[in-house]
């Protein structure tokens, strides 16, 4: 069973190093494009980043995606894949990231935290020491690769009704505080997937690892 797990902004493939699989599961986490060491070209967009991570995804049995990843994954996802999202969404909340991004916005969100807010706020305050070092620093020029990567977050449409056609398991922090419950359900309603909630916030996948691979597992769902 080949699962292939994307990462979003700010974290990289290690937030998925605590999954444990069983045996017959193997899992691959490639780097998202634009968001590692090797810098964020200023032309950077979210289609050519799916088109370079589209030779990754081809033939996966389960596709994973969290944050800014399930909106790759669902771009990319082919009918009959299985499709695990957590702490993404689908639709117009990728407009209010666009915004953060407009002068006299984007000193704060970006010049002053730089992201590490979004970590230290958005997880179970028992996670926040590990996530930050794991997470937290990126580099001088952090905050003007978040914005060129927030500023092409343009979503193609209809996103949710092409994700009919797979199976669809959601894997959501019931703490996440910056993709609250109702986006989860909305997308449950939206793919007619299947929703566990996962003691976890934001980073469900490195908060809750156990109840996270009992998803994709599909074992969360039986009984």
């Amino acid at each position: 069973m080949r699962v292939v797990a994307l990462h979003g902004m700010p974290t990289s493939p290690r937030l998925f190093e605590r999954l444990v699989l069983p045996p017959g599961f193997n899992l691959e986490c490639p780097p998202v494009p634009g968001l590692g060491p090797d810098g964020t070209p200023r032309d950077w967009t979210l289609q050519g980043c799916a088109e370079e991570l589209a030779p990754h995804i081809d033939g996966a049995d389960i596709l994973i995606g969290h944050d800014m990843g399930g909106v790759i994954v669902a771009m990319l996802a082919q009918s009959g894949q299985t499709v695990v999202l957590s702490g993404t969404a689908l639709g117009m909340y990728w407009t209010m990231i666009r915004v953060t991004t407009l002068p006299g916005l984007r000193h704060f969100f970006y010049r002053k935290y730089g992201g590490r807010r979004f970590i230290k706020k958005g997880c179970l305050p028992e996670h926040s020491t590990s996530l930050m070092e794991a997470f937290g620093e990126h580099g001088e020029d952090w905050p003007e690769r978040m914005q060129i990567v927030a500023r092409a977050m343009k979503t193609p449409p209809g996103l949710p009704i092409t994700l009919r056609s797979c199976g669809v398991r959601l894997a959501w922090g019931r703490k996440d505080p910056w993709y609250p419950p109702y986006i989860a359900r909305t997308i449950r309603k939206t793919t007619g997937g299947k929703l566990q909630w996962l003691d976890a916030g934001h980073f469900a996948p490195w908060e809750d690892p156990r109840g996270f691979a009992d998803v994709i597992t599909g074992k969360a769902f039986v009984g």
